[in-house]
């Protein structure tokens, strides 16, 4: 019984992280043209971003919540596994991209409304210097998450086809 506990509580993070991951994708590579549209257009752009971005940061405490409660993915000495210190590395970066995006719009001389009713625009005074300065911030943390998306990507990759190739040596020899 403890043991497929233990599996449905892997495979519920599992679900999690690749929700995650998809949702991640989507607004990380939506939000590169939306400066470019005319008012109209980027305001409801900018309203599905922030409301997409508010959602992973809803699901990213979620997802963080599940792993605490039920001590997943913490092995012992996991500082000095390089893809355990990316994986915990997307949390803290995911998490300050969202605020960064909040700071953004709080900043903005338009409305930014997440999911048509949280105006984020509403938070400070229309400011183009700081939100200039929080949309650069934006765009080089965006960069790095998906650099660090494709570098997780490969590792995974690099241990899922080690493991497959395992596997088929040992069916090859048996």
């Amino acid at each position: 019984m403890a043991v497929s506990t233990k599996q449905h509580n892997y495979k519920v993070a599992q679900v999690l992280h690749w929700i995650a991951f998809v949702i991640i994708v989507f607004n990380l590579l939506s939000g590169w043209r939306i400066e470019n549209f005319a008012l109209e257009i980027k305001t409801v752009l900018l309203m599905i971003h922030s409301g997409v971005g508010t959602t992973i940061f809803i699901l990213m405490a979620i997802r963080w919540w599940w792993r605490k409660k039920h001590h997943l993915y913490a092995p012992p000495r996991w500082w000095k596994r390089p893809t355990m210190v990316l994986q915990w590395a997307f949390y803290p970066l995911v998490v300050t991209q969202v605020l960064i995006g909040v700071a953004q719009a709080a900043f903005a001389d338009f409305p930014v409304v997440a999911y048509g009713f949280i105006p984020y625009s509403s938070l400070g005074p229309a400011d183009p210097t700081l939100q200039a300065l929080f949309l650069g911030m934006h765009k080089w943390m965006a960069w790095l998450l998906i650099t660090l998306v494709i570098v997780h990507a490969l590792d995974r990759g690099r241990i899922f086809f080690k493991e497959d190739a395992a596997a088929l040596a040992a069916e090859t020899h048996s």
